[in-house]
C-alpha cells in the first residue's frame, strides 16, 4: 500500500475522532500535512489532559482511536501513558462505531510498518 493511502487515512481518523489536539504540529492545519511523519502524537499534550481532573475528555471510541494511533508510532509510549494496552482486538473494536472499525481496519492493511 501507498503511503500516501495511510497518511489520509490518518489524517481521516483523526479528524473523525476530533484528536487533533493530540497529533496537530501547533505550526500547521491537518489538511497541509502531506507525510504521516508529520503526524505524530503529541505525548505531553496527551499527559497534561490525562492528569487533568476528569482526565481525558473523550468518549470510549475516541480514547481507543487515540491508544491505536499513539501505539502506531510507539507502542510502549501508548502503554505507558494510558496505562493499559489495546488489550484484545475485540475489546478495541466493540468500544467503536462501525466508521472507526471501518477505519482500524484500513489503518491495519495500510499501515507501512509492516515492510512489503
Amino acid at each position: 500500500m501507498s503511503e500516501d493511502i495511510f497518511t489520509a487515512l490518518v489524517k481521516e481518523a483523526i479528524q473523525y475522532n476530533q484528536l487533533e489536539r493530540y497529533f496537530v504540529p501547533k505550526d500547521s492545519e491537518l489538511e497541509k500535512l502531506t507525510n504521516h511523519f508529520q503526524i505524530h502524537p503529541d505525548i505531553p499534550e496527551i499527559e497534561k489532559d490525562k492528569a487533568s481532573d476528569g482526565g481525558l475528555k473523550l468518549s470510549h471510541a475516541q480514547r481507543r482511536m487515540l491508544i491505536l494511533l499513539t501505539a502506531l508510532w510507539d507502542g510502549r509510549e501508548a502503554d505507558r501513558i494510558f496505562e493499559e494496552g489495546i488489550g484484545s482486538i475485540g475489546k478495541l473494536i466493540h468500544a467503536m462505531d462501525r466508521n472507526n472499525r471501518e477505519l482500524t481496519a484500513e489503518l491495519i492493511v495500510a499501515y507501512p510498518g509492516w515492510g512489503n
